[in-house]
């Protein structure tokens, strides 16, 4: 009895210490692929520099990332998930200050408008050209579609928190709502480029206008 207990403890810290392998090995090839993406482009990527570089074995590489899209699109999808965070959690930060739906909606015109920052932009092409990639490795797909869903659902629990602390009057459900936000900052890819301010200054009217009507800010 203590011998099969002894055997399934075994077993049990090997499954782990694999896993715990795994994801470093995974770690490393992003490391050294990010370098390669930064140094060398989306187009000159080169998956054998960065098999070499790192030193991992390239049967661990195609393991975990399905060949040289799904390298890119997982090194992508880390940024995306980065820069997104960073971007939510500047925002909660700043709305849990307010004391008023006007000083609110305030923060949100704020944050329609930095959208046009040729930073946002970059951000735009590169979630565009991950999307892309994506669609031939479903792994990546899986881990975008998780990325997506956790950013709508932090849109939603910041929506949420406004109304509770009656600052805002959603008409609409709050999911969809933050699903449509979504869309939206992504969506101005399509004025991106236009290339043309007159564009940039009529959408950011009617994406505010829209987004007044949809959460109706309280006085």
């Amino acid at each position: 009895m203590t011998t099969k207990k002894s055997d399934k403890n075994s077993e049990e810290q090997s499954t782990r210490r694999t896993r715990a392998d795994g994801r470093e090995t995974a770690q490393r090839i992003l490391e050294f692929a990010e370098k390669e993406l930064v140094n060398s482009g989306l187009v000159n990527f080169n998956l054998e520099r960065v098999i070499e570089q790192s030193g991992v074995a390239r049967s661990s590489v195609y393991h975990h990332f399905g060949g040289r899209d799904g390298v890119i699109a997982a090194v992508e999808t880390e940024y995306l998930r980065a820069s997104l965070d960073a971007g939510m959690n500047e925002m909660i930060a700043l709305l849990s200050t307010v004391t008023s739906g006007e000083e609110a909606f305030a923060l949100v015109e704020l944050g329609v408008l930095v959208s046009g920052s040729d930073s946002q932009k970059a951000t735009r092409r590169r979630r565009i050209s991950t999307l892309d990639i994506a669609t031939n490795s479903p792994a990546t797909m899986e881990m975008l579609s998780r990325l997506q869903a956790s950013g709508t659902s932090r849109f939603a629990d910041i929506i949420r928190d406004l109304r509770d602390r009656e600052l805002c009057n959603p008409i609409e459900p709050i999911d969809g709502t933050a699903h449509l936000i979504q869309s939206i900052l992504l969506g101005r890819i399509l004025v991106d480029i236009i290339g043309d301010p007159m564009a940039e200054s009529q959408w950011t009217q009617s994406a505010t206008s829209t987004l007044r009507h949809l959460l109706r800010p309280c006085s």
